[in-house]
């Protein structure tokens, strides 16, 4: 037997209601136009990263159940795994990008050969620096010492070129008078050439050697004689003429010589301040310690450029591996992965459609779950408690442990409302048989004849059922609505154990001396009363047949099929036959009484 939850099929197809049901059907799927959702709600926020991840991995789990094609939600907004969020396709990203990079790297490897080829160009070319500067500056320091030293012996030559200076106009005045100079100088060698010629008389002359005077002036014609032999007088003659010649006074050269020798002792204090050779010495030093700098920098660039080629070549295989990952692994729901950070959010986009799945507070999440089931079927009953069960095998040892997960749409509600109407059924047929069994108990005094007369009614119930079922069911491909089994139950119950302790009340009283006997005589005496009433119930539930809601109509057949079962076959032949089986075992135990 098929139970239907859907009010819509108590219903004629000509109503507005179903044809607007009928036009969605055919052109939007069923699980669309009544939708189904899991909810998921947590006592923390899950718009987190781990968060997202465990609920991707709840609804990838429920999109596995079969019967179910899609699930809607935060982490799915179309259906389908975002691909953003898939660690398949951020690998992906990844490994182009260090691919992409790794390209460049290699198109310039050039450039980096270069570099390397010019860092060893510049240590060489200050190497060459270095060694020319130590070898030209060498003589300058050497230079600039002995420049150091004549500043030091300038100072012994200031008295002389002072003296020089004191002297310079007596030197100018001698000049002008060169000439007279130069006549007097030859006059005196003529009057020292005469003198001479006594000289041998002196020398001779024994009177002159007694006399002091002859003596002293012998010695000083000697003297003459010897200056006048010794060219002085030519000397003489010689520098008359050489001033004659000069043009430039003296005391000007005097003046030019002073003048230099002051420029001359400013310019070496000047270099003796500035420590030109201290300096040189920094030169030749920094100059060497950057010319070890770039060669030690050329070493540096030559193991960077060997480094960034291995690391290209490591990056290489990184980019060549990320993307054989995201190859093998496209496709595939659960090997794909998913990240989601939570400043995702911050795109206006995806929290536009975020909130249609995720509370304000972030710890109520929904998932549209959309099946290939009519949603009022039993499969989607069933496909919902199965949903349930996934979702909650996927909360442990996740950020969903705490969370609580429930069902929610016209599946879930239909499964809830069976779930009730199994317990209620169960419930009301035990009460229902214990209460009526009970008072037939009281009001036959017999143990036997309730139980049997219970045991017809139910078999009478579940023929009737059956009727229903081949009709409705097989017949006319109309599924028996939920409340009709249970109304048939409790009124089949009800009228037959009426109609039953009724007509067993009378088989008592007529079988007194003989079970046959009283069997005829109840069946005769009471069957057109019980009958007649039989067929007005019956009747007026079969006018229930005629109605347009699809409920009394099932109700009107089954029951109405009901009571002429238990009219005609139960109570004119079932029971009677049983008491008669049975005898006096019907009335235990009053009869042991």
């Amino acid at each position: 037997m098929q139970i239907t939850y859907d009010d819509r099929d108590g219903q004629p197809s000509t109503t507005d209601s179903n044809q607007g049901y009928a036009l969605l059907n055919r052109h939007f799927p069923r699980d669309i136009t009544i939708a189904e959702f899991i909810v998921i709600s947590a006592p923390t926020d899950l718009r987190t990263a781990k968060g997202l991840a465990d609920l991707d991995q709840m609804a990838s789990r429920i999109a596995q159940v079969p019967g179910v094609t899609r699930v809607v939600g935060v982490t799915r907004p179309t259906g389908a795994k975002l691909d953003q969020a898939k660690l398949s396709f951020q690998n992906g990203q990844i490994g182009d990008r260090v691919s992409g990079a790794v390209g460049e790297g290699q198109a310039r490897q050039g450039d980096l050969d270069q570099l390397r080829s010019g860092a060893n160009q510049l240590a060489d070319g200050l190497g060459q620096l270095d060694t020319q500067i130590r070898t030209n500056l060498a003589p300058l320091s050497e230079i600039l010492d002995q420049v150091t030293t004549v500043g030091d012996n300038i100072n012994q030559y200031r008295p002389l070129l002072q003296s020089l200076t004191d002297a310079a106009p007596q030197l100018d005045q001698a000049a002008r008078s060169a000439p007279q100079l130069s006549a007097l100088a030859q006059r005196s060698s003529a009057a020292i050439a005469a003198i001479t010629s006594i000289l041998p008389l002196l020398d001779t002359s024994p009177l002159c050697t007694q006399v002091p005077q002859c003596n002293t002036l012998r010695q000083q014609v000697r003297d003459l004689a010897a200056l006048r032999d010794n060219g002085f007088f030519t000397q003489i003659t010689t520098l008359s003429t050489q001033l004659t010649q000069t043009k430039t006074p003296i005391t000007s050269v005097a003046d030019q010589l002073s003048t230099t020798l002051s420029t001359l002792e400013t310019t070496l204090g000047t270099l003796q301040t500035q420590d030109i050779p201290s300096k040189i010495t920094q030169l030749q030093t920094g100059v060497a310690q950057l010319a070890a700098g770039a060669r030690e920098l050329a070493g540096g660039v030559s193991t960077l450029v060997d480094n960034s080629m291995q690391q290209l070549a490591g990056m290489a295989t990184l980019a060549a591996q990320l993307q054989t990952t995201a190859r093998e692994t496209e496709g595939s729901d659960s090997a794909t992965g998913f990240y989601l950070p939570r400043d995702a959010f911050a795109d206006q986009r995806f929290s536009d459609v975020a909130r249609q799945f995720v509370s304000s507070d972030g710890h109520t999440v929904r998932y549209a779950v959309q099946t290939r089931f009519d949603p009022y079927s039993s499969e989607a009953i069933r496909l919902a408690d199965t949903i349930a069960t996934v979702a909650n095998d996927a909360r442990p040892n996740t950020t969903l442990s705490d969370s609580t997960v429930s069902v929610a749409g016209f599946p879930a509600i239909n499964a809830d409302l069976q779930r009730l109407l199994n317990s209620d059924f169960r419930l009301l047929a035990i009460a229902t048989l214990a209460i009526v069994g009970l008072i037939l108990m009281i009001l036959l005094r017999s143990v036997v004849a309730p139980v049997y007369l219970l045991g017809t009614v139910i078999l009478n119930y579940t023929a009737a059922l059956g009727v229903g079922v081949l009709v409705f069911q097989h017949l006319l491909h109309t599924d028996i609505a939920w409340p009709v089994p249970l109304l048939a139950f409790i009124v089949l119950v009800a009228v037959g154990a009426d109609y039953n302790m009724l007509l067993v009340s009378r088989l008592r009283e007529e079988s007194r001396h003989n079970i046959r006997v009283g069997v005829l005589r109840t069946v005769t005496n009471t069957g057109s009363v019980i009958t007649s009433a039989g067929l007005i119930f019956a009747a007026s539930m079969f006018g229930l047949i005629f109605g347009s809601i699809g409920i009394m109509t099932q109700v009107g057949l089954i029951i109405g099929v009901g009571l002429l079962i238990d009219t005609f076959i139960v109570r004119t032949i079932v029971v009677p036959a049983i008491a008669t089986l049975l005898g006096s075992a019907s009335w235990w135990p009053q009869k042991a009484l």
